[in-house]
């Protein structure tokens, strides 16, 4: 009779407070600068279509050969292992050969050794992808970022990577869930690429999902009269535990190759131009829809588009855009300039 040993595990570790306090920790550097640092794990969702691989793609080849995309930069060459569940490994290689020249101040040659593509569409059809859901497919996917010392692990998507029963059902994100603490404790970062809800405006499933991610990003359809050919969405962040600035608002990004060498282009989300305008008129301190538009260094036209944006939303009545205007010329001593 043989008998089997269990694998020792490691004992927990305590720390006073005092000694945590003395403790001098490592800087966690930035794989993304500045919303994505080492050890930290994010969420990306969107509808079917919208641009959420081709942008997750974007981001391993900026991390893996370092450069700028969208206003973010990864400074530093980085291992990454991209692991996708669905997309045949022909479509991988042309939208990477593709995304490539679009990410600039790319290291082509780095990135060819950084980033790591595990494809479940590249395995022969006797083998059995790993499966989020369960232990053993866990334990592969992290021995395998183990292997190419990956300091980035994206995970495109949850639904063709995690074999769950109900994704509304809270207990069945628990082993996702722990997967992505266990990265962190592995000090390794995480981009989870999943769906949205029907509505589009959140990502389907539990809530319970989203507790342990630093950021959650979600691309939404970029209003038809501002979308141009190609790639389109507008990008929010439903949520963000750093300092917010200029490059974690709202913007609206597009993805172009046909006229032109492939670039990522971006800017300010209508929702962030009419918070902008908004916040300018109910200031007073413009007299005149010319002053608003000197003071935000836009066009005329522009404040007049966005403005009727605001009010078909409702986010601002005419009455109330006059009063604003009409506060600031009587406290000048003007008579107030009429709208043009």
């Amino acid at each position: 009779m043989t008998s089997t040993r269990r694998k020792p595990t490691a004992a927990l570790k305590t720390i006073t407070l005092g000694s945590l306090l003395d403790f001098k920790l490592a800087t966690r550097d930035h794989l993304v600068a500045p919303w994505l640092r080492q050890c930290e794990s994010a969420m990306l969702w969107a509808d079917s279509g919208q641009g959420k691989t081709m942008l997750a793609l974007s981001l391993a080849l900026a991390v893996a050969g370092g450069g700028e995309l969208l206003g973010w930069s990864a400074t530093t060459p980085r291992k990454v292992l991209y692991v996708d569940g669905e997309m045949h490994i022909g479509d991988l290689q042309e939208r990477l050969a593709l995304l490539a020249g679009a990410v600039t101040g790319c290291d082509l040659e780095a990135a060819r050794r950084n980033l790591t593509v595990l494809s479940r569409q590249h395995q022969h059809g006797d083998v059995t992808f790993p499966d989020l859901a369960k232990e053993e497919g866990r334990n592969c996917i992290l021995q395998e970022a183990r292997r190419v010392s990956a300091e980035l692990v994206i995970l495109d998507n949850f639904s063709t990577l995690a074999e769950v029963s109900d994704e509304n059902e809270a207990s069945a994100m628990s082993p996702v869930l722990a997967f992505l603490l266990r990265l962190k404790q592995d000090e390794r970062a995480c981009i989870l690429v999943h769906h949205s809800n029907k509505s589009g405006e959140a990502f389907r499933g539990s809530s319970k999902l989203a507790a342990t991610f630093e950021v959650i990003i979600g691309l939404k359809r970029t209003d038809g009269s501002r979308a141009t050919s190609g790639t389109n969405f507008t990008l929010e962040w439903t949520k963000y535990r750093g300092q917010p600035t200029a490059a974690t608002r709202a913007f609206e990004a597009s993805f172009t190759s046909t006229d032109g060498p492939p670039r990522w282009t971006c800017r300010a989300a209508l929702s962030e131009e009419i918070s902008v305008l908004l916040e300018a008129v109910e200031s007073c301190a413009y007299g005149s829809q010319n002053a608003v538009a000197e003071a935000l260094a836009w066009d005329k036209t522009k404040v007049s588009k966005v403005k009727n944006k605001a009010m078909a939303a409702g986010k601002i009545t005419r009455e109330r855009w006059e009063m604003c205007l009409a506060a600031s010329a009587e406290g000048a001593g003007e008579g107030v300039a009429q709208d043009f």
